[in-house]
């Protein structure tokens, strides 16, 4: 299993629903690299239901706003499954390095994270955008 990070870990939240999609996308996966992370991630997440889920968390499909200790821009992403992913329109698969590192973070919090090369880089979660309505 990949387990390049050092230090305390932030606490995380997931909603119900994407913790269910996420554990069927990882369960067939082998545990390493981003998947691998996503598993750990999903193990040591706190879940709750949809309505009671705080707003300021970052969900699947939320656009949100990130920075990385290795750029001083800051970055405008939505995390979404694999078969929905886009990098030239925002849209960062959660089987990403950064996907799988964002995911149930809050505003404000940081996670020591390990890019492609395995390097570890701190992301921050600057603010994540208001949702947009569903039907």
């Amino acid at each position: 299993m990949t387990t390049p990070r050092k230090g305390a870990l932030p606490a995380i939240t997931l909603r119900s629903d994407d913790f269910d999609a996420l554990d069927r996308l990882v369960g067939d996966l082998p545990g390493t690299g981003p998947a691998g992370l996503l598993q750990q991630e999903l193990d040591r997440a706190k879940v709750c239901e949809p309505k009671a889920m705080p707003k300021n968390v970052v969900t699947l499909n939320r656009w949100l706003h990130y920075s990385d200790d290795h750029s001083p821009e800051v970055r405008r992403v939505q995390l979404v499954l694999p078969k929905d992913a886009d990098i030239d329109a925002g849209r960062v698969s959660i089987l990403s390095f950064v996907g799988a590192g964002l995911i149930g973070l809050k505003e404000g919090q940081s996670i020591a994270w390990p890019d492609t090369s395995g390097a570890v880089r701190k992301l921050t979660l600057v603010k994540l955008e208001e949702p947009e309505a569903t039907n």
